[in-house]
């Protein structure tokens, strides 16, 4: 079968003009925007997989998409795609960052917290009338963004985007972390604060005192407001990041030591080798080799 790649349609319309970089809609598609090698992707992404499977990694969390499953992925995160059965066959929308942003931006501010969470709860099993609404939907965004008609494609499209971001949220504060009635506004500002600035500099900065002079408090103040928070301490939670990020790129047998030191802002292989040693108890080359083991 053909790849059948449904973009935008743009023409001389300066209203679709007005979002033609920002969407990508991709109807009964075999391939989607995402590498098979590990990749920061530039778009988010929305697919409701129809036929076939195909294995996807974010970070270290991998998952067997396959029929009647829906994969909601953030720009920015660190995934590649494997494992590609023939019959493989999505319906899906690709989201710039830009476009997400904007998203966002004119709803309830997220927690810090959700982003992370979204990392290995990117994959949801549909019912058969919930494929169905997502049909509905998929058109809807559709018709907005390529009505010639519709003088407000990107508004129109937020708006419809809206909803769907707001639904996730909704589920990981039913389901994630317990909420806290006894902390007060100013100290959760500062604990989702902590966790933005990470998001921001954790291949650079990897100590607490960092983040708490950001913040204009104590390291100790900031890791008790992140620890009552969390449950986890900010180092633990500045170690996971990181951690995270050196296992997904070891997973690319493309890319040798030393090139992942350099992309994790490490001085060379032996300051990486020592620092991941420390953490998980095994050598870069060590983990790597399980990988392979554990893939076989």
């Amino acid at each position: 079968m053909s790849l059948k790649e449904n973009k935008l349609n743009i023409g001389n319309n300066d209203t679709i003009d007005a979002i033609k970089n920002d969407l990508l809609i991709y109807e009964n598609v075999k391939q989607i925007p995402i590498t098979p090698y590990p990749s920061y992707t530039q778009y988010g992404l929305v697919m409701l997989c129809s036929e076939g499977s195909a294995l996807l990694k974010v970070y270290s969390y991998e998952h067997l998409l396959v029929k009647n499953e829906l994969a909601i992925i953030f720009p920015g995160q660190l995934i590649f795609i494997n494992e590609i059965s023939g019959n493989f066959t999505v319906k899906a929308f690709a989201v710039s960052q830009a476009l997400f942003n904007d998203v966002l931006s004119g709803i309830h501010r997220f927690s810090p917290h959700f982003f992370f969470y979204m990392r290995s709860h990117y994959h949801y099993r549909l019912t058969e009338s919930e494929c169905f609404n997502f049909g509905n939907y998929f058109n809807l965004v559709c018709t907005k963004a390529q009505s010639p008609s519709n003088l407000y494609p990107r508004e129109s499209v937020i708006h419809i985007l809206r909803i769907l971001y707001l639904d996730l949220y909704n589920t990981y504060k039913i389901s994630s972390l317990p909420y806290i009635p006894t902390m007060d506004a100013h100290k959760k500002e500062l604990a989702d604060k902590f966790f933005f600035l990470i998001m921001k500099h954790y291949k650079e900065n990897r100590e607490v005192a960092f983040y708490a002079k950001e913040l204009c408090i104590t390291p100790k103040y900031l890791t008790t407001i992140v620890k009552t928070v969390s449950g986890k301490s900010a180092k633990d939670w500045i170690l996971e990041y990181i951690i995270l990020e050196i296992k997904a790129l070891l997973r690319d047998s493309s890319l040798n030591i030393q090139e992942i030191a350099l992309k994790t802002n490490f001085a060379n292989q032996s300051s990486l080798g020592r620092f991941f040693r420390k953490h998980t108890g095994m050598s870069p080359s060590e983990y790597r080799k399980s990988m392979v083991e554990t893939n076989f």
